[in-house]
């Protein structure tokens, strides 16, 4: 808005048709890749995160090489055991893109060697083992730093790289880093003895997600470093994430919370400690979302349902008086009887045309088969269906980010083990089949 009320021209051409072109995902392809000059080695095996992470930066444009067992990584069969693609997990599938698939083994003395050739010109190194084996096989870190300087090593695992109990570590699972981070507690339906009080998982790996975004971030800072460092060539270092330290950053205040010395915060259920109303609420076709917590916005909630009398309500009046635990539930039940009278759309007309004071967030809580009908997400290229000539169709979720100069993007979806090793080890050592055979037939490759 201008000083004296009226609101300034837009731009030409309007907004909308400008970011639309300039993220248009039918050109991403057409743009450079901001990542294209770097060479990953995915060592990561039985490890979501670090599976992540590789297809995270691939999208970018890196060069992605995956090392896995010559009998393939046990990720591989990883997704309901009745569903597959080709013989493949959905799960293992679903994040496998855009990396070159070869075999070695590592716990074999030769297999070492070579992974140290590799890692002798390679920029980021990506490994989940438990703490401390790729040291005792003699290609950790302090053993790969000194043949690379510039190598960034990321290591992923529950329990991180020091620590009492990360000598002891075993292969990490995502319930596990949920569970240690106290999420799992927080989540769920609150009482002590109601079976539906038991602590809750949420709903997806998000430990393997959190910790590929924590490990993408970090990685791009030192690589950003390392080529600012003053030292010739450049310097690297060591990334060492926690799967649980990972998602104990999703617990936003709890920590002050204790800090400060009240009660440890409890599981909510559809409730917040902090704010009411927001809260989820039944609706003709499903559930919604509402919110409306400052005394503004829930005075538009209250004139919405045709119940202003409601802000007058001594139980309702403030922020404190309509979080306090008897209030909060008799509040939710007055919303809830007026919403389950009307659609979810109905009511958000109602939001919409409200001309204020106040503002109400709604929506309504989709199935993911609603998400996927969506307009909205296909334009923007949320989704993509994939033909390919191992998989079959695919149906598969595009990179979360867009970028109008160096957009990331899906190239490959995956491949079996090993199926680029003849590219691999031919680009890297100068082997040809008949090495290949020989080291196929003991077990290297």
């Amino acid at each position: 808005m201008s000083g004296t009320g009226e609101r300034a021209s837009e731009p030409s051409p309007p907004w909308r048709e400008w970011i639309r072109h300039a993220e248009d995902p039918a050109r991403v392809s057409e743009k450079p890749e901001a990542l294209d000059d770097l060479l990953v080695l995915d060592c990561s095996v039985a490890h979501y995160g670090g599976h992540v992470l590789a297809g995270f930066l691939g999208e970018l444009g890196a060069q992605v090489v995956k090392l896995e067992p010559p009998e393939g990584d046990p990720a591989r069969a990883w997704g309901p055991a009745d569903a597959t693609a080709g013989g493949e997990g959905l799960a293992f599938l679903a994040e496998g893109r855009n990396r070159a698939y070869a075999t070695l083994n590592l716990t074999h003395p030769e297999g070492q060697a070579l992974l140290r050739r590799l890692a002798a010109r390679a920029d980021v190194l990506i490994e989940g083992f438990p703490a401390g084996q790729m040291d005792r096989w003699g290609i950790g870190y302090r053993q790969l730093e000194p043949l690379n300087p510039r190598l960034v090593y990321v290591a992923l695992s529950t329990h991180g790289q020091f620590g009492p109990r990360a000598p002891q570590a075993g292969p990490e699972y995502d319930l596990i880093d949920q569970a240690l981070s106290g999420l799992t507690f927080l989540t769920g339906e609150p009482g002590d003895d109601r079976p539906e009080a038991r602590p809750t998982r949420v709903g997806s790996w998000i430990s393997a997600y959190a910790q590929a975004g924590w490990a993408g971030m970090a990685t791009l800072a030192a690589l950003h470093w390392r080529d600012r460092s003053g030292v010739a060539g450049g310097t690297g270092q060591m990334i060492d994430v926690s799967g649980a330290e990972a998602l104990m950053r999703y617990l936003e205040y709890t920590l002050l919370l204790y800090h400060t010395g009240r009660d440890v915060r409890q599981r909510m259920g559809i409730y917040d400690l902090a704010v009411s109303v927001y809260t989820f609420v039944p609706v003709k076709d499903g559930w919604a979302f509402i919110a409306g917590y400052t005394d503004p916005n829930f005075g538009a909630i209250c004139r919405i349902m045709g119940r202003p009398e409601l802000t007058q309500d001594p139980r309702f009046r403030t922020t404190l008086d309509r979080t306090k635990p008897e209030n909060r539930a008799v509040l939710r039940d007055e919303i809830a009887r007026w919403s389950m009278n009307h659609t979810a759309s109905e009511i958000l007309a109602k939001v919409l045309a409200d001309p204020g004071p106040g503002v109400v967030v709604f929506g309504p809580v989709n199935r993911p088969t609603q998400t996927l009908s969506e307009a909205h997400w296909w334009e923007r290229a949320c989704f993509s269906r994939v033909e390919d000539p191992i998989y079959g169709t695919l149906l598969l979720a595009m990179p979360a980010w867009r970028m109008t100069r160096t957009p990331p993007r899906l190239k490959v979806p995956g491949r079996p083990a090993g199926y680029h090793n003849g590219h691999v080890y031919a680009k890297y050592f100068g082997f040809g089949p008949e090495r290949l055979a020989e080291l196929r037939s003991r077990g290297i490759i």
